[in-house]
């Protein structure tokens, strides 16, 4: 089996829901990451075997296979394939799973994991019409929403409001910090848009941060799914708009092009999970792909716990022993915004330029999936 290594991550800020980025086409909007990768690394475009796209509202102007619809607009060649992937939430974790897969089986040299979602201009569920299957009824009579089964999840590990809110908080704080310190800089591309005057503009940083959120503000909230339950939009993530790209090499291509590898793809997995409380996904998902690295916990030095809402990485974090110390230390879902099909590759993005400014050598990246499944990626920074 061959190796595959990532040579570089970049996204575009987040945008908040009907806020900078409205005026961006999705389409548009992807050609950002792959135009910066191009150009960050100067790599011979027709060499490209594969664009792998993660997308879960493929309806609207994300319909007609957008992964292939921003290859074409990034104006790459005709050449270079795309294909868009749907395994909601997961979907651009997915993408960078299945391209660096094709590298190790020595398949492909050179491809481009990315993801994508624009979530003001193509709502979540906009995809989703008509009833329900009748056999998937008669087979889970009880499946509910991902709102709802966070409700069901904090129930089932004995989590408070106050824990869901405290760790909310801290996210947002965590966030705000990483904006000050210029942690995501590195990885950052200015995205042009279009304000309400009719000028011109770049948004330049995640747009959904709120530093001066406190507990107390937060305890404020009303439940949003559940009358007397616990999930607010204060402690759910945030729905925002944003694209993201990783290249990734085999070693040969690496040292032909002279591209100098960041990271190492150490082992993937995916599983499936109880469907109705459908977010227990990361805890199996993090022990197999553990198992396959032949590490354990206490050697990962970095988690991104996706923040899809305040009680998965809480619920993870204490079926795997993980510090809270080595978690999302620089914020999540709830503070920066969870953009579905982009925010995959991006925890995968943060988490390489956090290694490297923190001397951290592993970082396992995982997410819980809708229907009940969950993803994960570990990494090794070189």
């Amino acid at each position: 089996m061959h190796n595959a290594y990532i040579i570089d991550a970049v996204r575009t800020p987040r945008g908040k829901r009907k806020g900078k980025l409205s005026s961006v086409h999705p389409v548009d909007l992807l050609t950002y990451p792959l135009q910066a990768l191009a150009t960050r690394n100067n790599i011979p475009l027709e060499q490209v075997d594969d664009v792998t796209v993660g997308c879960v509202t493929q309806t609207g102007e994300q319909g007609w296979c957008v992964g292939r619809a921003g290859v074409l607009a990034a104006g790459w060649p005709i050449s270079v394939p795309a294909t868009t992937i749907n395994r909601l939430c997961g979907s651009g974790q997915q993408a960078f799973n299945f391209a660096a897969t094709a590298i190790m089986a020595g398949q492909y040299q050179l491809a481009v994991a990315s993801g994508l979602e624009h979530m003001t201009r193509c709502p979540m569920f906009s995809d989703i019409s008509g009833e329900i299957s009748p056999k998937l009824k008669a087979q889970y009579p009880d499946l509910v929403q991902q709102g709802m089964a966070a409700e069901l999840l904090a129930e089932h590990f004995n989590l408070s409001r106050a824990q869901l809110d405290e760790y909310a908080c801290a996210s947002q704080l965590r966030a705000a910090a990483a904006q000050a310190d210029g942690r995501f800089a590195k990885s950052l591309v200015p995205v042009d848009y279009t304000d309400e005057h009719g000028q011109t503009s770049k948004l330049t940083a995640d747009e959904a941060v709120r530093p001066a959120t406190t507990v107390e503000g937060l305890a404020q909230l009303k439940p949003v799914f559940k009358e007397g339950g616990v999930i607010t939009a204060g402690n759910a993530s945030s729905i925002v708009d944003g694209a993201a790209a990783i290249l990734l090499a085999s070693e040969r291509t690496a040292t032909t092009l002279n591209l100098r590898p960041r990271a190492r793809v150490v082992s993937m997995s995916q599983v499936g999970s109880p469907p109705r409380i459908m977010l227990t996904g990361p805890i199996a998902a993090s022990k197999q792909a553990l198992q396959r690295a032949g590490l354990n916990a206490n050697q990962i030095d970095l988690w991104e716990i996706n923040e899809a809402f305040a009680a998965v990485p809480l619920v993870t974090m204490q079926e795997l022993g993980v510090p809270a110390s080595k978690c999302n230390v620089n914020g999540g879902g709830v503070s920066l915004g969870h953009p579905l099909g982009a925010t995959g590759v991006m925890l995968i993005n943060t988490a390489l330029d956090e290694l490297e400014r923190s001397g951290g050598r592993y970082a396992l990246i995982t997410m819980c999936i809708g229907l009940g499944m969950g993803i994960a990626t570990i990494i090794e920074r070189l």
